[in-house]
């Protein structure tokens, strides 16, 4: 499909997709970072959740709360980034601390455990929405800025666009490692015990967050004998592990990811004097006016 469209955009005199905004670096840059900022986004707001219920046995209220500075956090740093960026000698800069602060955050969470303070999981999750609050509003300003007026609307559809589609691939990738982790390690951990109808609930993670599920569990398995807390701690074990191996994937992505910043063109903000109408009739009648300063961006034709 993507072969057909290739040959059917190149003979279009006036192409829905441009050709020649993927041959820009600096914009090819940017579609790419875009891409595995998706996967690394999406990735962490489907699977830390699943963790911080799942694998540290916390109820949802509790890691709702634990997770909403994460997104908090978001709208915090885009609100910074718009007041500093102008004032930088080199915006780039804030790409690579995004990446950087992402980096940390989601490294760090390879390491937590059910034992980890929850103020430390606060503490990594302001770090990650700072992280994202630096790059996603830069990756649409250096993108627009690179690609002029005539490029603006596509260039913006784009780094969306590939933003999803990296998102899709990100929950479906990490999705797959952690489902094939979790439940081979789960069937190492009740291969001890004789065959029963119990084994295919445990291999479900859906029992690891449902309290009443874990309940009958637990009863079933003292009809049988056995210790159903013992198993449900396995799978939380198995879980935990799971989610943390594809969180390292999820790290490897970004380093690739903060690699591209070095490919994009240094992005310059010049002072625009514009005139401004005074308000007021006595300023309107003599034509006096007020002039005034703002930024804004260097647009390419």
């Amino acid at each position: 499909m993507f072969v057909l469209l290739y040959f059917w955009e190149k003979r279009c005199v006036d192409p829905l997709l441009p050709l020649d905004m993927f041959r820009n670096k600096s914009l090819a840059a940017l579609f790419v970072m875009s891409t595995l900022l998706g996967f690394a986004m999406f990735a962490i707001l489907f699977y830390v959740p699943l963790l911080l219920q799942g694998g540290f046995g916390q109820t949802p209220q509790l890691a709702g709360l634990l997770i909403t500075p994460l997104v908090m956090f978001i709208t915090v740093a885009s609100v910074f980034n718009s007041r500093i960026l102008v004032r930088l000698p080199n915006p780039n800069i804030m790409l690579y601390i995004g990446h950087a602060l992402m980096i940390v955050s989601f490294a760090s969470l390879v390491f937590v455990g059910r034992s980890t303070p929850e103020w430390v999981l606060i503490v990594v999750f302001v770090l990650g929405g700072l992280g994202l609050g630096f790059v996603i509003p830069n990756l649409t300003v250096f993108g627009q800025e690179i690609a002029g007026r005539s490029h603006l609307g596509i260039a913006t559809a784009l780094l969306q666009s590939t933003r999803m589609i990296g998102g899709m691939l990100g929950v479906a990738i990490i999705g797959s490692l952690v489902n094939y982790y979790y439940v081979r390690q789960v069937g190492e951990a009740i291969a001890a015990y004789a065959h029963g109808s119990w084994m295919p609930l445990l291999k479900d993670p859906q029992i690891l967050m449902n309290a009443v599920d874990q309940q009958k569990f637990g009863v079933q398995l003292h009809n049988l004998g056995l210790d159903g807390g013992v198993l449900i701690d396995a799978g939380r074990a198995a879980m935990e592990s799971s989610i943390h191996f594809g969180l390292v994937l999820v790290v490897l992505v970004l380093v690739g990811a903060i690699f591209g910043v070095r490919k994009v063109e240094r992005v310059r903000f010049v002072r625009h004097v514009t005139s401004v109408a005074v308000a007021g009739t006595s300023n309107r009648s003599d034509g006096k006016r007020r002039r005034g300063r703002r930024y804004l961006p260097s647009r390419k034709d």
